[in-house]
Order: C-alpha cells, then sequence, then structure tokens
C-alpha cells in the first residue's frame, strides 16, 4: 500500500498500512515527495529499510549454547556440502541460537527466516529446529553459487536479499547488512578467505582425477586440466494470466518466484 504526504518539498510519506514484515521501498516523485510502498509495482522504487529488524528473544532463551541443534547443523551442511562453522555462525549472529526467536519484521527460528523465505524453502514452521536449519542452510548454499563462492556476498544477500547485492554490485550501503557481515566473519576468525573456505562454500564441482595416458616417453606427461563445471540460476514464476516464464533474471519486485540451480 503506498501513502501520500500532501504538499510540496521532501517529504517521506507515511508508511501507514505497510505491514512490520515487508520490506519499504521509496521513490521521488515530480512534486519531491517522497512516496513509499512495500510493493515497488512502478519503476523508480529503491530498497530503503532493508533487513529483518529488531530481534526479539522468546522467555525459553537461556542465553547460552549447549550444543543442542549440532546434528541438525552438522547434517544440513552435509547435505548442502557447507561448512557446519559458517551455519553456525549465521545462527549465533541471527538469533544467538534462540529456536522460538522472532524480529519486529517477522522473521522466525534459528535463523530467522522471513516467511516468504520459509515458502520458498518448502519450510511449514519456522519454529521446528531441523526445518528451519535445513531452510536456512539450502538458502546458504543457493546464495554462494550465485555469487560464485563469495561468503562476503553471499551473507549481504541473507541479510538483505540477493536482488540488493545485484542491484549495488556488492555489499549493499546498508549499516545493518555490512554490521551483519563483519559480525558473522568475526565469528568466523580473520583468516578465513571468501575464496577458499568455510570448506567448501565449494562452488566449484570437484575436479576429475584424469588417469595418466601410457606414453614411452621419459618425459611425464601432465593430465589435462578440467575446468570446473558451474551451475547457472534460472528463475521461474508466473504471471498474471497464470503462464510460466523462466529466465537468467529474476522478475520485478514483488513477484513470486523459484530459484533453479542448473548445470551445464
Amino acid at each position: 500500500m503506498r501513502k501520500l504526504l500532501p504538499g510540496g518539498g521532501l517529504a517521506l510519506a507515511l508508511l501507514l498500512g505497510v505491514p512490520a514484515s515487508g520490506q519499504v521501498y521509496t521513490r521521488e516523485n515530480a512534486n519531491g515527495v517522497v512516496e513509499a510502498t512495500n510493493i515497488p509495482g512502478q519503476s523508480g522504487y529503491r530498497l530503503t529499510y532493508p533487513g529483518k529488524g529488531t530481534l526479539i528473544h522468546s522467555h525459553r532463551f537461556r542465553g547460552s549454547y549447549s550444543g543442542e541443534f549440532d546434528h541438525h547443523i552438522g547434517a544440513a551442511a552435509s547435505l548442502h556440502h557447507l561448512s557446519p562453522a559458517l551455519v553456525k555462525a549465521v545462527i549465533a549472529v541471527e538469533s544467538e541460537f534462540d529456536q522460538w526467536a522472532v524480529s519486529s519484521k517477522g522473521a522466525q527460528g534459528l535463523m530467522q527466516l522471513m516467511p516468504f523465505t520459509a515458502r520458498r524453502f518448502g519450510v511449514s514452521d519456522s519454529f521446528d529446529a531441523r526445518q528451519n536449519i535445513f531452510g536456512g542452510t539450502q538458502y546458504l548454499r543457493i546464495l554462494l553459487d550465485l555469487f560464485q563462492g563469495d561468503v562476503d556476498l553471499a551473507l549481504a544477500g541473507y541479510n538483505a536479499g540477493e536482488n540488493a547485492v545485484r542491484r549495488y554490485g556488492g555489499i549493499p550501503p546498508y549499516k545493518e547488512t555490512r554490521h551483519y557481515v563483519r559480525k558473522v566473519r568475526s565469528l568466523l576468525g580473520p583468516h578465513t578467505r571468501a575464496a577458499d573456505s568455510p570448506d567448501a562454500a565449494s562452488f566449484f564441482v570437484p575436479t576429475a582425477r584424469l588417469k595418466r595416458p601410457p606414453t614411452r616417453s621419459r618425459t611425464p606427461v601432465r593430465p589435462k586440466q578440467v575446468e570446473p563445471v558451474r551451475p547457472r540460476i534460472y528463475y521461474r514464476w508466473r504471471d498474471d494470466r497464470g503462464v510460466t516464464h523462466v529466465a537468467e533474471k529474476p522478475p520485478t519486485e514483488g513477484t513470486v518466484y523459484t530459484m533453479i540451480r542448473a548445470m551445464d
């Protein structure tokens, strides 16, 4: 819903009617009034208030973690070829391991899944620890693939959305997002490099081992190098007429879509 503030001059449209769980987009119109909406159906809108809001701990929160979710973290990390350390660092920053935590913008559970993100990854109950961890870990895997193994960009995408990272060509200039990336990074350690860790940000498919061909030459023959295979990301959605579209670029903001990883 869009609300306009009457009168001229640079003023921000009142955000009444915009649900707390949504992102807010703004643009300045021809009269110098800044319009705000949670569904940017027209051009010119930019994401202004990103992030998941303020973390609200549940009454069950103990303030310490004793490893009760490690088996879920390990299973999810193994399934999606991620380092458990990365998943644990994200959970620590997102919810401090509070299974029933919520945010002021509607994020839920250990990995603070927004309702749209939960539906996107088949999570029916965000307060179920296993579902939440598997959904959040799958999202991290897709982000790492999308940004070619760059952990910083993947973390920025987890916080602000992948489209915001693509729009700015890097970590968006949002204070919350930049602080978020630094905080997760601090838990992973100062020597972690985005290109090759955590263990397998493993964007690349393992290189096949080739047998050395038989030769009579005394000079060793080195096996031919095999280029790593990179997955391609496609977006699938239905328009208002029910027609299904598949493209390499995401649809307009506000459209519900599915991301598909495909290998050439």
